[in-house]
């Protein structure tokens, strides 16, 4: 009997279908958590009942495509590219040159694959799209299929300046979380999805502004980084939009605007000062009651909310840095140095990569292929000129000292440039 392995995506995928055979989802609900047409759903349900688990493997799996283009070719066609048409790279677009390397060259491929090929190996420049006028959109059908998430700076309570970070469901307008913070950091943003998800599971996708936490705007490079946190819902399949204006997640910044109005005198009139204090009226007598004045039903029962079984949050919701393992088996991480043990529950060795978990109750983990590593932290000694340089108890003569401006070595092109008689400097007692 063949074994088949399934990936976490695909596992997921099975629970879905064992909802639908259970009559908990309609085929059509499945097809918008799956993300794929009703008719494709239908089709699998269809192949689910009839081989199980297997049937919802894709058929052509580590098989490559009948269409594609051959290595050998696209170097060829890189080639042609390079001496005929570079010239028109900034006239002539991907379009125009399919054409030609039609005509001329004997090349048959669609402009478009021309235009990724081109892209990839930095031969075209993809342009700015012009911008769009912003247009009206409808709220989302079901529950967790996007959460709108912002943070808003105010003078909540006191005469203090808080962070209030909140989650808003956008079926639904209900507030699924909310929590004052001092900052809208990467810890307090995790450490609130981490919550968040932890109690109603995981949304479809998060709707963000374009904020440095959310997203990395300035790739100098031209490659495309992530931040941590986008990163954190990357590994428990959570979505991330960023909008492009405030309009375009207008729902929680009305939210925020009733917030400053309604709840900065409710804090006022309960006499809440303090932060602490500000979270437990906010968690257990605002939220409730906001929700039951100002949220709506959503046009579908379903919720999409999906279970966190098969994460491992801790060390997912924590911050992630790439390591080379030193000579010595020893890693340097933020000016401090961990000795790796001798007995690893993997194999490692100099040059490998490592990846150094630094949670935020200040722990820290060393993973390598999913084992975690045994380390301790040590001292490693200092170098001797660069103590004595540092160190005011080691002898000061042992340390550079720069020499004076009449020192012979600084005073050589003169000395030379006078071309005085060797003899007379000798016995003069120059040297």
């Amino acid at each position: 009997m063949k074994t088949i392995t399934l990936s976490e995506k695909e596992l997921e995928t099975v629970m879905i279908f064992d909802r639908i055979k259970n009559r908990e989802l309609t085929q059509e609900e499945a097809a918008k958590i799956l993300k794929i047409s009703t008719r494709q759903a239908r089709r699998r349900v269809k192949r689910y009942n009839a081989e199980g688990a297997a049937g919802l493997v894709h058929k052509g799996r580590n098989q490559q495509s009948n269409r594609a283009i051959k290595a050998p070719i696209i170097e060829e066609i890189l080639k042609t590219i390079e001496s005929k048409y570079l010239h028109l790279k900034d006239k002539a677009g991907p379009t125009f040159l399919a054409d030609q390397l039609k005509k001329t060259d004997g090349f048959v491929l669609d402009h478009e694959t021309l235009r990724r090929l081109m892209i990839k190996n930095g031969l075209w420049i993809v342009s700015r799209k012009k911008r769009q006028e912003h247009q009206w959109r409808e709220r989302k059908h079901h529950r967790g299929e996007l959460v709108q998430v912002d943070g808003s700076l105010h003078v909540w309570f006191g005469a203090g300046y808080a962070m209030l970070i909140a989650f808003i469901d956008d079926a639904t307008s209900e507030i699924v979380w909310a929590e004052f913070v001092d900052y809208e950091s990467t810890k307090n943003l995790a450490c609130l999805t981490h919550d968040y998800i932890k109690q109603r599971g995981r949304p479809m996708a998060l709707y963000t502004d374009r904020g440095g936490t959310y997203k990395v705007n300035n790739n100098k490079d031209g490659q495309r980084h992530i931040t941590q946190y986008a990163r954190m819902l990357q590994e428990v399949d959570i979505d991330l939009i960023h909008a492009r204006s405030p309009q375009a997640k207008g729902r929680i910044e009305r939210l925020f605007k009733t917030l400053q109005d309604r709840l900065v005198k409710e804090l006022e009139l309960a006499g809440i000062t303090g932060i602490d204090a500000a979270n437990v009226y906010l968690k257990n007598v605002y939220i409730p009651d906001h929700n039951t004045r100002f949220a709506v039903q959503p046009k579908e029962k379903a919720d999409f909310h999906r279970p966190i079984d098969m994460f491992n949050l801790h060390s997912i919701f924590c911050l992630k840095f790439e390591r080379i393992i030193n000579n010595d088996y020893t890693i340097c991480f933020k000016d401090s140095w961990f000795q790796l043990g001798k007995k690893q529950s993997t194999f490692i060795r100099r040059g490998q990569k490592v990846m150094i978990h630094k949670h935020f109750d200040g722990t820290i983990d060393i993973i390598r292929n999913g084992h975690r590593l045994e380390f301790k932290k040590v001292v490693k000694q200092i170098p001797r000129i660069k103590q004595a340089i540092d160190d005011d108890t080691y002898p000061k003569s042992r340390a550079y000292r720069k020499p004076p401006a009449s020192h012979p070595w600084r005073t050589f092109k003169q000395w030379s440039d006078k071309k005085p008689d060797i003899s007379t400097e000798f016995s003069s007692g120059h040297f």
